[in-house]
């Protein structure tokens, strides 16, 4: 259905869009005050826009009214001219290669077409017609608004760009998109991109008043002194009359006079030349970038435009007059004729815009920013951050590496992989890691990896735990969707695409745990998860499926978006949760394969007793470390769950503990050679038990066990984690029937 006429005397310009009454319906729940939140502008013609009460097009009388023009939605832009036989060469003007090539002309109607998809770009945009009539050049410039459908336009695309610039100075800034924002300059640092789209919207102006400059020069009468001879003096002094007399009879004598002349050589001419040169070189440097990095991007007739205003700036700069300019050495004093004169104040001001930074404030400066998607992702990352942040009681992280890296001082990216990290250390020696971006590949040298293509993630978070095994890791994905169901069918609630959480499904099943002890790799994901832009009330989400599906199979997906504090809290609660849970109770939770059980996270440790220093020389600094019972054996030993030893010095106590690799029942005449102080030749049997890795608890200081000491009764049971959490500075024991 046509949205939108623009009534000209040469042409009508109208915008189609199909469905978009659901599509406004849509962003009218993210944003009460739609019916007033957007404008339409022309610089010729009358706007007409589509009222979905009336049914019927009304020209716009009030400044403020609602937008017709959303992301992710394909427009229709036709033109039909009223005398085709007057139009020449038609064209809408664009940056893009895209763009451009969406339209043609059909010389024989009169009729110039195409379509347009903002794709995630948000802001305003607009439609620039170019076309000759009458050997008059004409350009009509229509200006709007591209509007979310799944967040408050203003209010949280707004706080989206300010939580990353504060994180990230001018990772927002982007280049070559079809929107633009309006910020105002500031006083933080000046980029070659800051500088470009700030040179975009004033060259016209700074070439202009250049121009204006060079053809009515300021000047300044100046006191001058020159060496003349008596009959070019032109005003006699008493001074000069006095010196004459004493010298007539030299006629070539040279008096010293002064006079008044005009000068051009001016404090402001001089700034005038600095902010000319400084201004073409540094256009030269920036122009020669785009062409080499972006040539398959940008538009002919846009290069044509940057070759067009390089000319321009370089007929001024080669101008004779600024033979006669010496050097510019800086502004010593206030200049009434650079703050107020005709084309000085326009060039005064536009070099302080172009060289300084920006306040991501409205303003009057046209700023391209990454799409939604991009900012949205980034965005979730730094959410997680400051929910850690939060529930740790940090005011910041105990360790940043955000991996911001900047492409050739243009434009700013985050860089894949394990750099983009911040973390957190806790007092009982636990850590958070989190990571932007994170890619799992299929080298042969990590322990982590994918076995067929590489796995990118958009957020990891990994937490390593000392409550069981030494530095255990847990591994949680997420991913930042900025995408809705209802985006790929309409009538659809706001719930996370199907695609999506399919991929996390994928994740976890893609991602490995290598350990070199084991013959099979070993699934490194404990759950993955969606972000997205979706909203409702808390106890309806909590019943849906993507948000159930957490607690049974921990793949899901929690609605994330600026300024929903409530659902906010659904994310707060899982985090809260997987860092204050133990490893045993985690671990626990995770399911199995059909017709399989998995090891216990927290595994029977035996309790060992060693009678004397030389009994412990069985396995401290012993290249292959056991342990031999003696007449007694322990009674549960060989039973699934025994993974780990655990020696008890005598009058010491426990400092360590090993894995068990095997075991054996031998003579005890058989266990050392017979020149070793602990041979006995006797054939009583004994258990051997062939230790493992070593693991040391409480800094390598001796701990007690909960009963009592050890030695009437040789063998005791404990578990992982009472080995390595002891209570009031004794493991405690258990009783194993």
């Amino acid at each position: 259905m046509q949205i939108i006429k623009v009534e000209h005397t040469d042409f009508t310009l109208v915008i189609e869009c199909n469905n978009l009454e659901s599509t406004f319906a849509k962003a009218q729940k993210k944003q009460s005050q739609i019916l007033t939140a957007t404008s339409y502008t022309v610089n010729q013609g009358e706007i007409s826009i589509f009222n979905f009460e009336t049914r019927q097009f009304a020209k716009l009388t009030d400044k403020k009214t609602y937008p017709l023009i959303f992301e992710n939605k394909d427009y229709f832009v036709g033109i039909t001219f009223r005398d085709k036989t007057a139009i020449k060469s038609p064209y809408f003007y664009s940056k893009l290669k895209e763009v451009e090539e969406k339209f043609f002309y059909r010389d024989d109607l009169g009729f110039l077409a195409g379509t347009i998809n903002f794709g995630n770009d948000l802001g305003k945009s607009n439609l620039i017609l170019k076309f000759t009539k009458e050997n008059s050049f004409q350009e009509i410039n229509f200006e709007f608004e591209v509007f979310p459908t799944k967040l408050n336009y203003r209010s949280d695309y707004e706080k989206i760009v300010s939580d990353i610039e504060n994180e990230y100075p001018y990772l927002v800034l982007d280049f070559l998109k079809k929107t633009y924002t309006s910020f105002k300059t500031g006083n933080s640092p000046n980029t070659d991109l800051i500088w470009w789209q700030v040179f975009g919207g004033l060259y016209k102006d700074f070439i202009q008043s250049s121009k204006f400059v060079l053809n009515k020069p300021h000047s300044r009468i100046i006191r001058q002194t020159k060496y003349v001879k008596a009959d070019r003096i032109n005003k006699w002094t008493s001074v000069l009359e006095e010196e004459y007399s004493q010298y007539k009879q030299f006629p070539n004598k040279n008096y010293r006079s002064e006079y008044k002349t005009l000068s051009t050589n001016t404090s402001e001419n001089r700034f005038f030349k600095h902010a000319v040169f400084q201004t073409l070189r540094r256009y030269k440097k920036v122009k020669s970038f785009i062409e080499k990095n972006f040539s398959n991007s940008i538009s002919e007739n846009f290069k044509s435009e940057l070759s067009t205003i390089e000319k321009q700036l370089e007929i001024i700069a080669v101008n004779p007059f600024f033979r006669t300019i010496d050097e510019f050495q800086g502004i010593k004093q206030e200049s009434l004729v650079l703050q107020k004169a005709t084309g000085y104040s326009t060039i005064y001001k536009s070099w302080i815009m172009l060289n300084s930074g920006l306040k991501f404030l409205d303003g009057i400066q046209k700023i391209e920013l990454k799409n939604i998607a991009d900012l949205y992702q980034i965005w979730c990352f730094l959410e997680i951050k400051n929910v850690l942040q939060k529930l740790l009681g940090k005011e910041n992280p105990d360790e940043v590496a955000l991996a911001e890296i900047q492409i050739d001082d243009f434009v700013f990216k985050i860089e894949r992989g394990v750099k983009s990290k911040v973390s957190f250390y806790k007092t009982d020696g636990e850590i958070i890691d989190l990571f932007h971006d994170f890619s799992y590949d299929t080298s042969e040298s990590q322990t982590v990896k994918s076995f067929t293509v590489n796995q990118r993630p958009d957020i990891v978070l990994k937490i390593t735990k000392n409550d069981l095994k030494e530095n255990y890791i847990l591994t949680y994905l997420y991913d930042a969707k900025y995408r809705l169901a209802s985006d790929e069918k309409e009538g659809s609630p706001d719930f996370p695409t199907e695609d999506s959480i399919n991929q996390m499904h994928r994740y976890r099943d893609a991602i490995y745990y290598v350990n070199k002890d084991k013959s099979k790799p070993e699934k490194e994901v404990i759950g993955a998860y969606i972000l997205f832009p979706g909203s409702g009330e808390i106890e309806t989400i909590k019943k849906l499926d993507y948000f159930k599906s957490i607690e049974t199979v921990n793949i899901g997906a929690f609605p994330l978006r600026p300024n929903d504090y409530s659902n906010r809290t659904l994310l707060e609660d899982h985090l809260r949760t997987i860092i204050g849970l133990d490893t045993e109770s985690i671990l626990n939770d995770v399911s199995p394969q059909k017709e399989s059980a998995y090891e216990s996270p927290n595994p029977y440790v035996l309790i060992g007793f060693i009678p004397s220093e030389t009994h412990a020389t069985c396995f401290e600094n012993n290249d292959a470390p056991f342990y031999y019972s003696g007449e007694k054996k322990p009674t549960k030993f060989g039973f699934n769950n025994l993974k780990y030893f655990a020696p008890y010095i005598k009058e010491k106590g426990i400092k360590e503990y090993y894995e068990i690799l095997g075991y054996q029942i031998i003579s005890r005449k058989d266990i050392f050679k017979t020149n070793h102080p602990l041979h006995k030749d006797t054939a009583d049997e004994r258990l051997v038990i062939q230790l493992g890795k070593k693991h040391q608890i409480n800094q390598g200081r001796y701990l007690k066990i909960s009963d009592g000491s050890i030695g009437q009764i040789p063998y005791r049971y404990t578990n992982l984690k009472s080995m390595r959490k002891p209570i009031d500075g004794k493991i405690m024991v258990l009783k194993v029937s």
